[in-house]
């Protein structure tokens, strides 16, 4: 195992947590129509980041494959 599998790993673990993450907050919020705007809990704020970080790690191993291609 090298370190790109690590990454690879990396990114599976973070895309799961965080879409979890932002899923089980989305459940715990009240209805839409009984409140107004609410301000992000650290959950879904945790999640996003997560999200962010798996998309981003993503995009950036298919760069490097398509790149390796070449």
């Amino acid at each position: 195992m090298d370190a790109f599998d690590l990454v690879i790993l990396s990114v599976i673990v973070a895309l799961g947590l965080g879409r979890f993450l932002v899923m089980r907050d989305q459940r715990r919020a009240p209805p839409a129509e009984e409140t107004g705007p609410r301000k992000p809990t650290p959950q879904r704020i945790a999640g996003r980041v997560l999200l962010g970080y798996a998309y981003a790690m993503a995009l950036f191993i298919l760069v490097r494959f398509l790149i390796g291609r070449m």
